[in-house]
């Protein structure tokens, strides 16, 4: 097949959606198939099998940025004279054959991201500011003008908000979660790089490391989290390592406040993330709002027990008590440091951590390209 993918930016190391039309290019170009990236900006060591296609937008300002490339996209697709069997759309273009919601409904990540959003006036205010006005126009173009022959969202959640929203007929939308790299993200991560990693940080051989991994600590849930600690069993030794970006001076004091300050590490940015995977025993990820939670599906992968938000899209691979812990929404602290009790019995760890690696493989990213070849098919019959 010749297969168009079209994505803003086309840079693996920025991760989400970038990360994964890069991933999903190598498999493809593995997989025989002739694959064209349109993007405005590339990585420095993209595979050489791969056709380039520069898309000009104008980046200094969002609105401009997304309406410039969503309009420039299309043109140059149509300029390259070449017949595409897919153009697969990552970003909000004015033409594709399948679209690829990413990030749920933006109206919905507003929702859980903005405490504006909670009155009428704030999301009057919300609603005018350029950015936000340019991503819900677009959205709202793609899906009433009905923009792409398929549209796959990486959750049921997302496929909700979008009916609710859009009124799209059910059928035009297929779920594909969000795969991992089972060799990557493995188990046996932990005989090369757990003694280091947890000596990096101070943390104990038999200290019981709680894992936070995601940007934007606000809407993942990293308050619920420092708050649950008082209300685990005190008896046991534990530290909690928060790795990413956020306002840190913001949970320190947070911290500091619950008088657990001492217990907690904030890592920053990690590039190999598979290592603080390995040093970890239990992965929280509470998250006020998430289309997925890739991060989840990685710790699952590494061996760990999770505890993720019934508001992220990835409990709905979950099974309750037997690979994971799903938390209501509202998130309740009480309910987090509950099920953190349960998993400090090393045994209880080992069974839930063992279960959460069987269901990754399920997962995997190689499931993942499966299903989209499969609805690649799906729109091919339909274009003829």
């Amino acid at each position: 097949m010749k297969i168009a993918l079209v994505v803003y930016q086309f840079i693996r190391e920025k991760g989400g959606v970038e990360s994964y039309v890069f991933n999903l290019s190598g498999h493809l170009l593995n997989q025989g198939h002739e694959v064209h990236i349109f993007a405005h900006k590339f990585t420095q060591d993209q595979d050489k099998r791969l056709l380039l296609h520069p898309v000009p937008a104008v980046s200094f300002w969002s609105p401009l940025k997304y309406w410039s490339f969503a309009l420039n996209a299309p043109k140059i697709i149509k300029k390259a004279g070449i017949k595409f069997d897919i153009v697969h759309g990552f970003t909000q273009t004015l033409f594709q054959d399948i679209y690829r919601v990413g990030g749920g409904c933006h109206w919905d990540y507003m929702m859980h991201t903005y405490p504006l959003m909670h009155s009428v006036f704030g999301k009057i205010i919300m609603c005018l500011n350029p950015r936000h006005m340019s991503i819900l126009l677009l959205e709202k173009i793609i899906f009433k003008r009905k923009l792409y022959k398929q549209v796959t969202c990486i959750s049921e959640q997302c496929k909700k908000e979008i009916i609710h929203h859009y009124k799209l007929p059910a059928n035009d939308i297929e779920v594909v979660y969000n795969g991992v790299n089972t060799m990557v993200f493995t188990p046996q991560n932990r005989l090369k790089y757990r003694t280091a990693i947890r000596a990096k940080y101070n943390v104990a051989p038999d200290e019981i490391l709680l894992l936070f991994v995601g940007s934007g600590f606000k809407r993942k849930g990293l308050k619920y989290v420092i708050d649950a600690f008082p209300l685990i069993d005190e008896d046991k030794k534990l530290k909690l390592l928060v790795v990413g970006k956020g306002k840190v001076r913001k949970y320190q004091k947070l911290a500091k406040d619950n008088g657990i300050a001492d217990k907690i590490i904030f890592a920053g940015v990690y590039k190999n993330i598979q290592e603080i995977y390995a040093a970890g025993d239990i992965f929280v990820f509470p998250s006020e709002y998430d289309a997925f939670g890739t991060a989840c599906l990685e710790a699952m992968a590494s061996g760990l027990p999770v505890i993720a938000s019934r508001a992220s899209g990835v409990s709905e691979v979950i099974t309750h008590g037997k690979d994971g812990f799903v938390i209501n929404y509202p998130i309740d602290a009480k309910e987090i440091a509950h099920y953190i009790n349960l998993l400090l019995e090393e045994g209880k760890r080992n069974q839930m951590g063992s279960a959460a690696r069987q269901k990754s493989e399920t997962y995997s990213f190689e499931a993942n390209v499966e299903k989209t070849l499969r609805i690649y098919q799906k729109v091919i019959n339909i274009n003829s």
